[in-house]
């Protein structure tokens, strides 16, 4: 079932971020790439459409006539056969039910009559390539931490006076929210865990970046936990009821210093 706490707590970030940066100002671009990587991670679904238009103001999400597409020349068929939403990956498909799969990378997607990409996507290279899309159109999107996005999310929040939006993103904790600062580097072959079942190590298939793990006292060190839990505090947002509450239980905090003092006095 669809994480419908996270494609809220998203959709509010957006708006945020929207009505807080300046016409013309970059920022929300790349912040607006990274909240949606997060809600990517998550089991939602493609909200995008729900808040297109500040998507497309902000010069994150990008519209063009179908016949804009780069294949549309030698796959003139597969592209007039789309009658409905349609994701679209690297690898065209003449399904477009198959399009749907979650297990490739999702270059850009149809709403008919309509095709778009997001800054950053495969079909966005391409157009950038192709020469449609120039100048800062043309730049990634920059590489942010969640917590440095979350953090100007609550900022926003708080002078609008929205308690709920800072209470959802708060309660995430500290390991989602701090989870691509502290990182840690896997090798290949490296054991993640011991199955509790057959009791054989489960080791790496190959390199990648993982969660690191952190401590109490590193966490108490961040400036920006400090200035998180300074908002919370101030608008004592943990106060309001929230329909979707991730705030674990006291015997769970009792287990992690860094948890228990995340929501500590608050």
């Amino acid at each position: 079932m669809s994480m419908h706490e996270i494609e809220d707590m998203v959709e509010g970030a957006v708006r945020v971020l929207d009505r807080r940066a300046p016409a013309g100002d970059d920022a929300p671009r790349s912040q607006f790439a990274r909240l949606l990587a997060f809600q990517g991670e998550c089991d939602c679904s493609f909200t995008h459409f729900r808040m297109m238009d500040i998507l497309l103001a902000r010069r994150f999400t990008y519209r063009f006539d179908v016949a804009d597409h780069p294949d549309h020349a030698t796959r003139r068929e597969f592209f007039q056969g789309i009658t409905e939403f349609t994701y679209l990956h690297e690898d065209l498909t003449d399904d477009p039910d198959a399009s749907e799969g979650e297990s490739r990378p999702l270059a850009g997607y149809i709403e008919p009559p309509d095709l778009y990409c997001d800054a950053g996507s495969p079909l966005w290279r391409r157009m950038v390539e192709a020469g449609k899309l120039t100048g800062p159109d043309a730049e990634p999107p920059a590489k942010l931490l969640l917590i440095d996005v979350v953090l100007e999310v609550l900022r926003g929040a708080e002078a609008a006076g929205d308690a709920e939006l800072i209470a959802m993103w708060f309660n995430l904790g500290p390991s989602t929210l701090f989870g691509d600062l502290f990182t840690r580097q896997i090798r290949k072959g490296d054991v993640l865990a011991r199955n509790p079942f057959t009791g054989e190590d489960v080791v790496a298939k190959e390199d990648f970046i993982a969660p690191g793990r952190f401590t109490l006292e590193e966490l108490q060190a961040t400036p920006q936990a400090s200035s998180v839990r300074d908002i919370v505090r101030r608008t004592r947002a943990l106060a309001t009821e929230l329909a979707y509450d991730e705030r674990p239980s006291e015997e769970s905090l009792a287990r992690n210093p860094a948890n228990a003092w995340w929501w500590e006095g608050l």
